[in-house]
């Protein structure tokens, strides 16, 4: 498929209406291949082939003429490039699992998209606080994320791609591309998760005791843990799941998570607390034996 062309009338918009009006119609088509009947290695290519053309025209006219003001950049990094980028992930992903059906037996199928599932996770727990900000749809720092150069000194495995190409790259521009990617797959791979959801039972009715900095440093931790779905679950989501079973009500659950890392003294002080009291409950049925169910 041929990489789109700018036609007059965007030709006469501002930079940034052609940016949207090229993001808009390259969706459009990558959408249009997806859906297409040919098989997936062929879809995969197509859309490499437009995206990469498309990436190459946003490289050029950057070049060419910048950006008028940091809002367009920040747009830009956020909103333009990573759902296209996204797409290059996807049907990389898609296309080699495709192949896979050629000669992996059904486990070791499960066992490849596994390891591509882990490997989003590991993205995201790399850059948790990121992840948050990006998923919450907050903004207060985008000049930080999404404007070339910037001024954060981490560097990762994942933010190499802005010194390979700093022109069409930011730190963390890659990272929301890869967030992106992972809801795509997850839809795509799992259409009937939603579903799932939907029929699950009504929750017992528990009621949070505890302070609400005590609640977000739980539900944090349990999510780095990866101790549900393999740690492949939102912070939002984990959080509204566990508001409603608790019935507890945290306005900005990111705010007080960001209270928490700047304690002047241990940040981390209900997880002790928890284990604390486990090995206490394990010291007191010493000599006991095994517990009754009463006591589990």
């Amino acid at each position: 498929m041929a990489q789109p062309k700018l036609n007059n009338s965007i030709l006469q918009e501002s930079k940034m209406e052609q940016f949207i009006a090229v993001e808009k119609q390259v969706i459009s088509e990558l959408e249009q291949i997806l859906q297409s009947e040919t098989d997936m290695n062929i879809k995969a290519k197509k859309a490499a082939r437009l995206i990469m053309g498309t990436l190459s025209d946003f490289r050029n006219m950057i070049r060419e003429k910048g950006f008028k003001r940091d809002e367009d950049e920040i747009y830009f990094f956020r909103r333009i490039k990573p759902p296209i980028h996204a797409y290059l992930i996807f049907f990389s992903i898609l296309s080699e699992i495709e192949t896979g059906k050629y000669h992996l037996s059904d486990e070791e199928l499960k066992n490849l998209i596994d390891k591509k599932m882990r490997m989003f996770r590991h993205i995201q727990r790399d850059n948790l606080d990121f992840v948050t900000y990006y998923m919450e749809g907050m903004t207060h720092l985008d000049r930080q994320y999404f404007l070339r150069p910037t001024d954060i000194l981490k560097v990762t495995r994942h933010s190499t791609s802005m010194m390979l190409d700093p022109e069409l790259s930011t730190t963390y521009d890659v990272v929301a591309a890869n967030i992106i990617a992972h809801q795509m797959l997850k839809k795509y791979l799992f259409p009937d998760q939603d579903a799932v959801k939907t029929r699950m039972p009504a929750s017992p009715k528990l009621k949070w005791t505890a302070s609400k900095s005590d609640f977000i440093e739980f539900v944090y931790g349990l999510q780095a843990s990866a101790a549900i779905n393999y740690g492949d679950v939102e912070i939002k989501e984990l959080c509204l799941t566990l508001q409603s079973i608790f019935q507890v009500q945290i306005e900005d659950p990111y705010r007080i998570f960001i209270d928490l890392t700047n304690r002047k003294t241990i940040p981390v002080k209900f997880i002790p607390k928890m284990e604390e009291g486990f090995l206490r409950k394990v010291d007191e049925m010493g000599g006991k034996g095994v517990m009754s169910k009463q006591e589990l």
